[in-house]
């Protein structure tokens, strides 16, 4: 065996050193496999040279199995229960093919008997992994290695997985055959000489397939739009991919599709983490799928607000004019409205005139019933939802979307990226008492602002990248008082009711917006830019100050882009 070069043993004094040298095995694991299991014995320790492991524990009090970190050489794995004596407090799973080198716990003791200060040394390199623990997250969820498998029958997949290689940027390997005398070390020094590195896979279960996977951190499923699966990609949909490896279904469109056609209905049964649709050659498609795939994708969650979600217009713009393009948008009630018009792949003019059209030329909340189950029908809204939206699935938009509602069935939020746009957009906007909430086998549905209003915290948990979250509606309101009509002055005085007080509808929309400071806070700080724009004059129905309120949202994004605040965001991964 070939001496490993093993950077932790520099620091020990040479004897040392060699000693543990003399004494370690070189262990081969394939991807997938268990190298030891929560609450089993402490045997060894082991160094690994190539590959990456995944460390997990389970939960004691849910059950649920969390992922605590993603490991890659050089490191040393398993040395805390060896120190301690007990017994093993994590899983570590092999997460693609990778080479260790072990050191039993009898070869370490002969070690440290001959050499004690090995125990202090060893002592002291614990105490520091758990000083970095505390202060940084240890899950690395960045993937370096990617597979690009074609499961529909065609040519296209060299071009495609070209083109994804190019858009990545960096120095990028690529490799569609296996090479003749490659081993082990050999992909190790291939790797390690990239920043990243794509395999192209051929037919589902063949041997160089099964190698492109397991050495895969990330896998892209390559699928023309409505074409059937090849007959081998049958035992591939049946099999549970590794929750450690990320798998995504990449549907290629016609040149000059307009919307997303869907991929053969088979593929729907295929478990993957997202959709992304792609256009041959075209330059923005594919480089969102390479910032997607690669976790550097820039995400927008637009919050609610009522007519201040006309802002997040004026903040579409900016983004527009800086060269900052969007990768992925979520949100929730307006928010998700103004989300939707965005990921159909619409210009920032043609989601100006929708909205305008469905919300300032035509009152959509004026439709007044026996408040039975809310002041409204609902029709108009439906009306102008069915007439934007209709035969839209969520996922199938240009952008990877999602949006929010409340189920007061659970009492809890619902994440709505699958499915029917319209009955999502619907659920998400069901102001309570003001528009009928919407019944679905999963409970009753109504606007996401309930629960959260920014759901930024559930755009990150996705890990794609960094999230720019936009807040209309936390501003102080209610702050004068609106111009009545005669009728309404004489109404509130014949029922004794202050002018000032503001009316149902307004208060039902801001009941369903407002989120509490230690909401707002809590989840804000998954996101690596909020922008709030000064919208405290602005009225929740104020429809017709569109222009106004949008460029309130442009000035403000354009001044915190000068002042650098969203450059977290906007950076380059």
């Amino acid at each position: 065996m070939d001496e490993p070069d093993i950077p932790f043993l520099r620091s020990l004094d040479e004897d040392a050193a060699q000693a543990i040298r003399d004494r370690l095995v070189s262990v081969s694991v394939a991807g997938g496999q268990t190298l030891f299991e929560e609450g089993d014995e402490a045997d060894a320790l082991y160094t690994l040279a190539s590959g990456a492991v995944g460390i997990s524990r389970r939960d004691p009090l849910t059950g649920v199995i969390r992922h605590v970190a993603r490991l890659r050489p050089p490191v040393t794995v398993g040395e805390m229960a060896l120190l301690s004596e007990g017994p093993r407090s994590a899983t570590a799973t092999a997460l693609r093919d990778s080479h260790l080198y072990r050191l039993s716990r009898e070869a370490f003791e002969e070690v440290v008997e001959r050499h004690p200060s090995t125990m202090l040394y060893f002592t002291r390199l614990l105490a520091d992994r758990l000083r970095r623990a505390d202060s940084a997250p240890g899950v690395d969820d960045v993937p370096r290695t990617f597979t690009m498998l074609p499961v529909t029958a065609g040519d296209f997949a060299a071009s495609e997985a070209r083109a994804f290689a190019k858009a990545l940027g960096g120095q990028v390997g690529y490799l569609d055959a296996w090479p003749e005398e490659a081993d082990e070390t050999w992909f190790h020094r291939f790797e390690s000489g990239h920043d990243r590195v794509v395999y192209l896979a051929d037919e589902p279960g063949s041997a160089w397939t099964r190698l492109c996977l397991r050495r895969s951190d990330h896998v892209l499923l390559l699928a023309q739009a409505g074409e059937p699966p090849k007959p081998s990609c049958a035992d591939f949909a049946a099999r549970t991919p590794s929750d450690w490896v990320r798998h995504d279904l990449v549907v290629v469109q016609a040149p000059e599709a307009e919307l997303p056609l869907p991929p053969h209905p088979v593929f729907a049964a295929i478990p993957v983490s997202m959709r992304i649709h792609i256009r041959p050659s075209h330059a923005g498609d594919l480089g969102r799928l390479a910032r997607l795939a690669s976790g550097c994708a820039r995400a927008l969650v637009l919050g609610g607000g009522g007519a201040r979600g006309f802002a997040h217009l004026g903040v579409i713009r900016a983004l527009e004019e800086a060269g900052l393009p969007i990768d992925a948008v979520a949100g929730t009630s307006m928010g998700a409205i103004v989300g939707a018009s965005l990921a159909m792949g619409w210009s920032r003019e043609r989601i100006l005139d929708q909205t305008v059209a469905s919300f300032v030329a035509r009152n959509p909340l004026n439709d007044y019933t026996l408040p039975v189950l809310a002041l409204t029908r609902g029709a108009k809204v439906d009306e102008g939802l069915a007439r934007t939206f209709a035969g839209t699935r969520i996922e199938d938009l240009w952008l990877p979307f999602f949006c929010l509602s409340s189920n007061l069935t659970t009492g809890t939020a619902m994440v709505h990226d699958q499915g029917d746009l319209v009955t999502a957009l619907r659920a998400s906007i069901a102001i309570p008492g003001l528009l009928p909430p919407v019944c679905t086998p999963d409970g009753i549905l109504v606007d996401g602002g309930m629960m959260n209003n920014l759901p930024v915290d559930v755009m990150a948990a996705r890990q794609r990248g960094p999230v720019l979250g936009v807040d209309v509606a936390s501003d102080l309101a209610f702050q004068s008082v609106p111009t009545r009509s005669w009728r309404g002055r004489m109404l509130r005085q014949w029922l004794g009711a202050p002018q000032e007080t503001p009316g149902i509808a307004q208060l039902l929309l801001r009941a369903a917006t407002v989120s509490s400071d230690a909401q707002t806070a809590l989840t804000c700080r998954h996101a690596a830019a909020v922008l709030r724009p000064p919208l405290a004059g602005i009225d929740l129905r104020a429809w017709s100050a569109h222009e106004t309120t949008a460029a309130i949202g442009h000035r403000h994004a354009v001044d915190q882009i000068a002042a650098g605040t969203l450059a977290p965001w906007a950076e380059e991964g």
